[in-house]
């Protein structure tokens, strides 16, 4: 909890700076409001301080909160859901269960919003509240406010939530190794006492440098021991890798060695980073478009029927005829080529069956003579027949002869 009357205390090493933030510069016919309402956003270090507490306590806040800084800026200009989820986001933290069940309405979070903060804002911002209305007129109060009012709210809850979350997550980070780099800011750059510079940022938040001018009043203060009034003019010099790469070209050349030593910094750590990601955004969005020719061409493909190109119709009888007789001249080249593969065929059926036959005349031949062979092997009662028929007749010559002895052997008797 904080202590009686504090001040506004910085968010993650971010410096406070009391007093005015930098006169907006007057805006062009061609600048549209958005536009305008961004560039003053721009120019006031509370923008700062919240989108370095978002870096920062992200994994406190949660993890599916994944906002840029265009983001942030869009949906307090707008006031689009955006802002109802990052507040929303922000309030559970603070709220109790019970309490926390009131958020679910689609504007509950803004009479939420007045009620937690209605006490603490002594304690965490300056000036009047600016929520401070009968009850029920929270909500018409807030969709009144300009993007400034805004954004101090947007930070004096930020700071809130840190006096809740940023204590005990800062010990237990530290303890697991984190360098305090990472919860403090160092300056980037600066000439020791009038302007410095800023760097803040990650691959979801963005990156982003900042310029800081400080300046004292010209007015003498009407009493001795009274220090002169201090100004702070903020600016968000870069926001993208052609904001850095005109920041060290311009630097780069400077008499001064604190801003030559600043672009050497920059150009050594600021930029190989910015261009591993512009790198990574350029192959997402070139696999994007690959993805899109490929499903634009697929639909053209398959709600193209024909190729063939429609003619204009031509109602004139010449220009009938003459389509007539192109398609008979047509019809009768068709029937020409069919005529001649008709004549071609018998010729070469001819040619066939004579090479056929002779082919069967000699393979006949081969037949017969193997068949023959084979009846031999396969048949030897057959092939033994002529051989049975000569040794019936030896055996009846032989009859004979016996039977001409024996009449002889008895005509001697």
């Amino acid at each position: 909890m904080a202590g009686a009357n504090r001040g506004p205390s910085p968010l993650a090493g971010i410096p406070v700076n009391n007093g005015a933030a930098g006169a907006s510069e007057p805006s062009s016919p061609k600048m549209t409001d958005f536009d305008s309402s961004r560039t003053k956003l721009r120019q006031r270090w509370e923008l700062a301080s919240v989108l370095n507490f978002l870096h920062v306590f992200h994994p406190v806040i949660g993890k599916d909160l994944k906002l840029s800084a265009e983001d942030v800026e869009t949906a307090i200009i707008e006031q689009n859901s955006t802002l109802a989820q990052l507040h929303i986001a922000l309030l559970k933290g603070i709220l109790s269960s019970s309490q926390a069940q009131t958020l679910k309405s689609s504007d509950g979070w803004m009479a939420v919003l007045s009620k937690a903060l209605s006490t603490w804002w002594p304690w965490v911002a300056e000036g009047d509240f600016p929520l401070t209305g009968a009850k029920g007129e929270e909500i018409s109060i807030y969709k009144e406010l300009d993007p400034t009012a805004r954004l101090m709210i947007l930070k004096a809850l930020c700071e809130v939530r840190a006096d809740y979350d940023a204590v005990s997550y800062i010990s237990e980070q530290m303890k697991n190794g984190t360098g305090v780099s990472c919860f403090r800011k160092d300056k980037l750059g600066s000439d020791g006492n009038r302007v410095s510079f800023w760097y803040d940022g990650n691959e979801t938040i963005g990156h982003r440098l900042y310029k800081e001018v400080h300046s004292f009043e010209n007015q003498q203060p009407k009493k001795k021991d009274t220090a002169p009034a201090l100004n702070c003019q903020w600016e968000t010099l870069a926001t993208n890798l052609e904001g850095f790469n005109k920041i060290v070209d311009e630097f780069s050349s400077s008499k001064f060695k604190w801003e030559v030593a600043l672009a050497k910094s920059i150009e050594m750590n600021v930029i190989p980073v910015l261009a591993k990601q512009q790198k990574k955004k350029e192959k997402a969005l070139y696999r994007l478009q690959r993805e899109q020719l490929r499903f634009n061409g697929f639909h053209n493909f398959v709600s193209t029927r024909s190729c063939r190109t429609n003619k204009r119709p031509d109602y004139v009888f010449d220009k009938y005829d003459r389509d007539i007789a192109e398609a008979i001249k047509d019809s009768n080249k068709r029937k020409t080529s069919e005529e001649r593969m008709q004549e071609d065929k018998p010729s070469q059926q001819r040619m066939t069956n004579t090479s056929d036959g002779s082919n069967n005349s000699a393979t006949s031949s081969r037949d017969s003579e193997s068949s023959e062979t084979d009846t031999e092997k396969h048949n030897p009662e057959e092939s033994d027949g002529a051989d049975g028929s000569e040794d019936e007749e030896y055996v009846e010559n032989e009859e004979d002869d016996i039977e001409k002895d024996e009449d002889e052997d008895e005509d001697e008797d």
